[in-house]
């Protein structure tokens, strides 16, 4: 049983990032340009393109669900060893407007993820893709206080 639902836990990290990613998430992915991001879950350590920066709210999120679910599913928290995403994301057609005083920002994003449960047994993968259009300007302005006129769109990454 806990293979099956491990399993199931790597593969729903990857789908929930190509269906539902988070807000905050894109934003800091229209910020940082497309790249190559880590992100531990267990740790909310996260790195783009071999660079740390601030956790991804993702991590957060992802951790309190697992909590949530090891205890529902009866799995000890200390066998999870490790829990990490690699999301590699290509940002296109990146949209800046400004209509009476107010700012809006959107962007296609292109995802290629993968992610890892790595327990005292055994690891777990699962991996996804997918690319969808998503506004981001609310969050974006929470997270860095406002709207740059351009933003990064790629960091010399070959393109998914």
């Amino acid at each position: 049983m806990r293979r099956k639902v491990l399993q199931d836990f790597a593969n729903l990290f990857c789908q929930k990032i190509i269906d539902l990613p988070s807000g905050y998430d894109l934003a800091t992915f229209a910020h940082h340009g497309s790249g190559i991001y880590t992100a531990n879950v267990l740790t909310g350590e996260c790195i783009f393109n071999g660079s740390p920066i601030l956790s991804l709210r993702t991590c957060r999120d992802y951790r309190e669900w697992l909590n949530v679910q090891l205890d529902k599913h009866g799995i000890q928290k200390d066998g999870i060893k490790e829990v990490t995403l690699r999301i590699k994301v290509k940002l296109d057609e990146v949209n800046i407007k400004s209509s009476y005083g107010h700012q809006f920002a959107s962007a296609h994003f292109s995802f290629d993820c993968q992610s890892e449960i790595k327990t005292d047994e055994k690891s777990y993968r699962g991996s996804m893709t997918g690319q969808k259009a998503w506004g981001f300007d609310f969050y974006y302005i929470s997270l860095y206080g406002s709207l740059p006129i351009s933003l990064p769109i790629s960091s010399n990454t070959s393109s998914l």
